[in-house]
Order: structure tokens, then C-alpha cells, then sequence
């Protein structure tokens, strides 16, 4: 085998690829091991999961959203609490339905405001972060659309090298593995459902943490479409542009590629 990302021998390659990663709540989309070899998967996972998905954005989203990391955590999330304005580090519990500080210096300053509020409601309010880091989440998703691409060709055997070998997907390749020119690769992002929204399909409801899919244009080129709890992004696999994903918005009355929308 060979890794999809530097080409390299990657027969005794020990780990599985999350396309999405687990701390998104991903325990489907997984590609074997071999694929993507062990420097590829522990640079990916240092070097730009990690930071992109411990920054604030991110740390926000998952504690909002009770989403687990690897140790079975929520992360944390940083407020204000009212009455006060004093800085706090909260964690949610999924359990109780409620939030409890973090850091011992933390729950003293909470005890506090409990013995001099009379009545009245504590609030912990969250600074707006819109969005993560541009350069990350971009790199993010140029991994991520080429192992979308991989895992569709894995089901044709023997057909892997036409992805490892295609010289047009080298600069999406060499900008995800490498962060190499161009500097930053664009994607559109917008949100197509709020965070959180309940779908109902028959007797079910449910919500949807990411979907994905991939885009072939009239014009030829092919996108990565993906919604992480109803933001989505979408990447041109081709080149660093994103102008034919704006006019195929337009020719479908911006309606999402992705199945599930407001």
C-alpha cells in the first residue's frame, strides 16, 4: 500500500483514518489502516486537527453540543458570569443537565456569588466566536476532501492509485500535507440549519452532528460539501477558487447539496 498523502510505502502502517474526527463525534467514516500512513495521520492529527478543534470556535461548539472527545470528555468553555463579570471555566454535565466549574479558584468565585446574589439568575454568557481559524479549517478540509474521494475508490479494488497517482489532485494534496503554496486555499462557508435543530422523519427525531457529500459541476470541477452541525463548507478539489460553487448556488437557487437543510 501506499499513503494517499506522500506517496510513501505504508504496508505496516498501524493506525485507521477518521475522515471527520472523533471529537466531532465521527465513529463511521473511517478509512483502513495503510491508507494514510502513521507520520501522515499523527501529523494531521498534531499539527491541524488538534489545534483547529481545541481552538475557542470549536471548544465552544462541542461543549455546547455535549460532543465527547477520545477521553470521554466534554470539553470546557470559557464565559463571564453574571452578576459580576467574573471570567469563569465551565464544563458541561450531559447527565445532570447542568454546567459546574472547571478549576478549584473557579468554584470559590462561584460560591461567592451564591452568598451575596440575592434572587435574581446566574448567567454564564460565551463570547460569539462566527467562525475557526481560516488557514486550519482550510487545511482541514483539503484532508478531508481527498479522504472523501479515497474512501469511494476503496470499494473499486485495485483502483486506490488512481487517486494516488493523479497529478491533478497534487497541490490539494501538498497544501493539506504540507500547508504548501497557495498560502490559503478558499472554501465557502454559511449556515444551511441552526445548531442543534431536531429532524423529524416518521417516528424519529434526531440530530445530525456532519454530513458530506461530493460535487460535480457542469464545469467540471469537484467540490467537498460538508456540514458540521449545520455550517457548511465547501472546497474546490481542483484549484484554489471557489467561484463555480457560488454559480452553482445560484443555478439551484442556493438550495445545499447536502441532504439535510433548513
Amino acid at each position: 500500500m501506499r499513503c494517499i498523502f506522500c506517496k510513501q510505502d505504508s504496508s505496516t502502517s498501524k493506525t485507521v483514518e477518521h475522515i471527520i474526527p472523533e471529537s466531532l463525534g465521527n465513529k463511521k467514516h473511517i478509512l483502513p489502516r495503510g491508507v494514510v500512513c502513521d507520520n501522515c495521520n499523527n501529523y494531521f492529527g498534531l499539527k491541524v486537527e488538534r489545534p483547529l478543534l481545541d481552538s475557542a470556535y470549536f471548544r465552544q461548539v462541542r461543549s455546547r453540543n455535549l460532543i465527547y472527545n477520545k477521553e470521554n470528555r466534554v470539553p470546557s468553555t470559557s464565559g463571564i458570569l453574571l452578576p459580576g463579570f467574573i471570567p469563569m471555566e465551565m464544563m458541561w454535565d450531559k447527565e445532570a443537565h447542568s454546567i459546574f466549574p472547571t478549576r478549584e479558584r473557579d468554584t470559590i468565585k462561584l460560591i461567592n456569588v451564591l452568598n451575596h446574589t440575592q434572587g435574581g439568575e446566574l448567567k454564564l454568557i460565551e463570547p460569539i466566536l462566527e467562525r475557526p481559524d481560516e488557514y486550519l479549517m482550510s487545511r482541514f478540509l483539503a484532508k478531508m476532501a481527498l479522504e472523501v474521494l479515497t474512501s469511494l475508490f476503496l470499494e473499486i479494488p485495485g483502483e486506490l492509485d488512481e487517486v494516488i497517482d493523479k497529478s491533478e489532485l497534487d497541490e490539494l494534496r501538498h497544501y493539506a500535507r504540507f500547508g504548501a503554496p497557495p498560502k490559503f486555499w478558499p472554501f465557502n462557508t454559511r449556515v444551511i440549519y441552526p445548531e442543534g435543530k431536531i429532524f423529524v422523519e416518521g417516528t424519529q427525531r434526531y440530530e445530525v452532528l456532519h454530513e458530506y457529500t461530493l460535487l460535480y459541476t457542469e464545469s467540471s470541477e469537484l467540490y467537498l460539501v460538508v456540514a458540521i452541525l449545520g455550517t457548511e463548507y465547501a472546497i474546490n478539489m481542483g484549484g484554489p477558487e471557489i467561484d463555480g460553487y457560488m454559480d452553482w448556488l445560484k443555478q439551484h437557487s442556493f438550495k445545499s447539496p447536502i441532504r439535510h437543510q433548513q
